[in-house]
């Protein structure tokens, strides 16, 4: 038999994992929507995405993001020559490099 102290304790680990599944899933779910657009199974018109969208869609921070170009981890297009010239993705480029991190 367990004290009323131990079953609230059980309860609230329980809570807790249960958040703990919950995000998991939702990033799973997240990871998989991408891989989806990526084969333009959700958006067949869609060929590139902008530096924005993908820190949208992955929860990454801007500057993560250029420092994955300078490392080369993912591959890009710099339209221009200017410093602030816009720079395009690859849509499957990117679900490739994602999908290839185990943040999940």
């Amino acid at each position: 038999m367990i004290t009323s102290q131990e079953y609230r304790m059980i309860c609230q680990l329980i809570k807790e994992l249960e958040s703990k599944v919950d995000s998991r899933f939702e990033r799973l779910g997240n990871k998989v929507m991408g891989m989806l657009q990526g084969f333009t199974v959700l958006n067949p018109e869609r060929e590139t995405m902008t530096s924005r969208e993908i820190c949208e869609q992955y929860g990454i921070s801007d500057r993560k993001l250029c420092d994955m170009r300078k490392k080369g981890e993912i591959p890009f297009t710099k339209h221009g020559n200017a410093k602030n010239s816009k720079v395009t993705y690859r849509v499957a480029d990117v679900v490739e490099v994602f999908a290839s991190r185990d943040e999940f």
